[in-house]
């Protein structure tokens, strides 16, 4: 009976300092809990920051103390050592802090919490800045850990050693109950801010790692009583992620011109069939010639094109999808690489269609040209290529030819990668890597490479990837008139005007039912997508 007593008592005793350990523990999460809170926008009313401190409280008082009744009481019970337990106790909580650390330095950067596509997103922005900074990334990492892992073992023992004068005190249960009426609260207010679309408390479900608070929309949802509610709210959120306050350039181009470049010649058509590229690969009958086009393999990468020629004409000019292309038009916004070819004495020569003031030059370096031909053209546009082609075998012109919007479509799935395919020809001279897929806001950074290289490549002017340099990485998210679509490897998302999101798999174009993007693919895509824009949305609501 003794023994017994006394087990009871010791395990009394670690389940007290369990408490305790996990109490000072709520105060370090709830401190690492504000960098969260900073990095997000303020809720927009005095009822929105209500919730926000009662989420902050229940929310990083709920992460400590389920981690303590999952991995830390069962030792209390089986193992009642207490250097044991307290050994364990600090590894469990030093991990749980690296993590949530490391989550909210992310979150701060990134606006959406890690995941396995984040670590790859962090991984390829790292090295992209220079080599090895994923290393390094790792190194402080591993730093921050020894420093926690050293606290919690000071935590521990400050703990165990005073656990009778701490038994004393008279706050715990208080704190305690706070703790666990804030957790309550914060799901209840949730509650009714879901069922009434309160968008500065619902804006707050992401904020918090590991948050899924309790909603009302699934059960009223199944009664009816929120679809017509849902769509009026829904649609003004998109319109309002559509609306663009232009800031164009990011910042002023900061470039290093190329020497001895060559001319190039980028020729725009706004149909051109497969069957029509294949003969103006082979118009030449001499191989040099007829190999200068088919050396680029349209096949293995598929050519995104646009669904209405002005689009697609100022998606090529602009490197920048057409959702910039009102604000563009309407502020009057030429594209910010003229004034570095001016500088650079490169003539630049475009037809009407794209909407370009000509650049002269008395003693020009190299010349871009940019000519639009019409499917109905044929005559003129063979013509036009068997000139450039002369001039591409003698290393004299890189040419460039593209289809603006697919010649052919089967009529289902008007966005399908199948559907939007457009032919790209490419000379010899110009070497771009081969691609998961292209936009047409790709080609222009790709052409201007061969005159100028600018900090940060081609970000501060357009959306598009270097292809000379770089490999794009999916999902991909852009935009055609009012729609945006997300592409990944095996599905595609079409986030429609009217809020509605459907998915449909790339292969078979069979719909997915209840298939979404996952929240840091939409936010990322977004974030990536408004980049010029001085309203840009970091968060879905």
């Amino acid at each position: 009976m003794k023994q017994r007593k006394q087990r009871r008592d010791k395990i009394a005793r670690l389940i007290s300092w369990g408490h305790w350990f996990t109490f000072f523990n709520i105060l370090l999460v709830l401190a690492i809990g504000t960098l969260y809170i900073e990095a997000s926008a303020a809720p927009g009313s005095a009822l929105g920051v209500i919730y926000l401190i009662v989420n902050w409280l229940g929310h990083f008082a709920f992460l400590p103390f389920i981690v303590f009744i999952i991995l830390i009481f069962p030792f209390c019970i089986f193992i009642p050592i207490s250097r044991v337990l307290r050994g364990i106790a600090t590894l469990v909580a030093s991990f749980g802090l690296i993590a949530l650390v490391a989550d909210a330095l992310f979150y701060r950067q990134y606006g959406y919490h890690l995941n396995t596509y984040s670590l790859s997103q962090l991984a390829s922005d790292a090295e992209s800045a220079f080599a090895g900074a994923s290393f390094l990334i790792l190194l402080g990492m591993l730093l921050i850990f020894v420093v926690l892992l050293v606290f919690e073992l000071g935590l521990s023992n400050i703990a165990w050693k005073r656990l009778d004068s701490l038994q004393q005190k008279h706050w715990g249960p208080t704190f305690a109950s706070i703790f666990v009426a804030c957790f309550l609260a914060s799901h209840s207010i949730h509650v009714w801010a879901d069922a009434v679309f309160y968008t500065p408390i619902t804006k707050q479900d992401d904020m918090f790692p590991l948050s899924y608070p309790t909603t009302a929309k699934t059960l009223m949802s199944k009664h009816g009583l929120l679809v017509e509610e849902r769509q009026a709210i829904t649609q003004n959120l998109i319109r309002t992620r559509a609306d663009i306050s232009l800031q164009y350039p990011l910042n002023e181009l900061m470039c290093s011109r190329q020497s001895n470049p060559n001319d190039t010649l980028l020729i725009a058509v706004d149909k051109l069939t497969s069957s029509q590229a294949a003969k103006l690969m082979e118009l030449s009958s001499s191989p040099v010639k007829a190999a200068s086009l088919r050396e680029f393999s349209s096949v293995t990468t598929p050519v995104l094109g646009q669904t209405h020629v002005s689009a697609a004409l100022f998606e090529l000019t602009y490197g920048l999808p057409d959702l910039y292309q009102r604000a563009v038009q309407q502020a009057n916004t030429p594209p910010a690489y003229l004034t570095v070819l001016e500088s650079y004495g490169i003539e630049l020569r475009a037809d009407d269609e794209f909407a370009l003031a000509d650049i002269t030059s008395n003693n020009p370096n190299a010349s871009l040209e940019l000519l639009y031909y019409r499917q109905d053209q044929w005559a003129e546009l063979v013509a036009q290529v068997k000139i450039a082609l002369t001039e591409v075998q003698n290393q004299q012109l890189q040419l460039i030819i593209v289809g603006l919007t697919p010649a052919v479509s089967s009529g289902t799935e008007t966005y399908a990668i199948n559907n939007l395919q457009v032919p790209l020809l490419i000379s010899s001279n110009l070497s771009w890597q081969a691609q998961p897929l292209v936009l047409l806001s790709d080609i222009m950074p790709s052409v201007l490479h061969s005159y100028m290289r600018c900090a940060n490549e081609a970000a501060s002017y357009s959306v598009g990837v270097n292809m000379t340099e770089k490999v794009r990485k999916l999902p991909l998210m852009t935009s055609y008139g009012t729609d945006l679509v997300i592409y990944q490897e095996q599905m595609t998302s079409v986030i429609e005007a009217d809020a509605n999101i459907r998915t449909f798999a790339n292969d078979t174009y069979e719909p997915l039912s209840g298939v979404v993007p996952a929240t840091p693919i939409l936010v990322d895509g977004i974030r990536k997508l408004k980049r010029f824009s001085n309203n840009n949305t970091a968060a879905i609501d």
